[in-house]
């Protein structure tokens, strides 16, 4: 097993903290399937998918992490113990995240709820260890709520980079930031995740893609096609 991806799988939160959104009332009407966070072309540049676990029943003694089922039923590493979102892990690391810096955009229509910006960005692994240099474990991050009460929520962004602020209205494809490695992070990824109502994960992710919450699920392990409805 690559000692980077398993470096992320221990670093990578299984839920984020609680705070207390200022949340708008939900209403009956459904959220729109969700756009990829990512845009076109360079959805192309992220190299490897870490999903929700569907079996987070803890597991104690050594390898624990390595126990989980995906949407799919299959094992690590295509998840890991208790992991609550869908990682997308950027292609070159480092180098890229700095000379090629990628965008993350609004998968759906809502409202800002959160913001965290300003910590540190290039965490990295240190003897299986998740290290910011001496720096808070950190994630910048932006959340949104959508019109049926549903959040995503969009992790380790770059130091500096979030656009949007409390309170805003964003819309499908808008910029929110960039892919960083802040917080509890190994390398350059982006952690995006939804919740319901109640805080409970919900996986995008479908076996049968006409179940899953993206727009479009090009096959049952297929990354999701990019761009918002016209």
């Amino acid at each position: 097993m690559p000692a980077l991806l398993l470096l992320l799988l221990l670093g990578c939160p299984t839920s984020p903290p609680a705070e207390p959104d200022p949340t708008p009332e939900p209403t009956a009407t459904p959220t729109p399937p969700f756009a990829f966070a990512l845009p076109l072309p360079d959805a192309a540049r992220i190299s490897t998918l870490v999903g929700v676990d569907h079996d987070p029943e803890e597991h104690e003694g050594t390898g624990g992490a390595l126990y989980c089922r995906n949407y799919a039923g299959d094992p690590f590493p295509t998840c890991y113990d208790g992991h609550g979102g869908s990682d997308f892990i950027l292609d070159g690391g480092f180098p890229a995240m700095v000379d090629d810096p990628l965008e993350v955009l609004a998968a759906a229509e809502g409202v800002v709820i959160l913001v965290e910006d300003g910590n540190y960005d290039l965490c990295h692994g240190e003897d299986f260890e998740i290290s910011c240099d001496g720096h808070p474990i950190v994630a910048n991050r932006v959340h949104i709520q959508h019109v049926d009460g549903l959040t995503s929520r969009y992790l380790h962004l770059m130091k500096d980079s979030v656009l949007v602020a409390e309170g805003d209205s964003v819309r499908c494809g808008d910029p929110l930031g960039l892919v960083g490695s802040s917080g509890r992070s190994s390398t350059p990824h982006l952690h995006f995740e939804v919740q319901d109502v109640d805080g409970v994960v919900i996986d995008p992710f479908a076996l049968d893609p006409a179940d899953s919450l993206w727009r479009e699920q090009d096959g049952p392990f297929a990354l999701p096609t990019p761009g918002c409805p016209p």
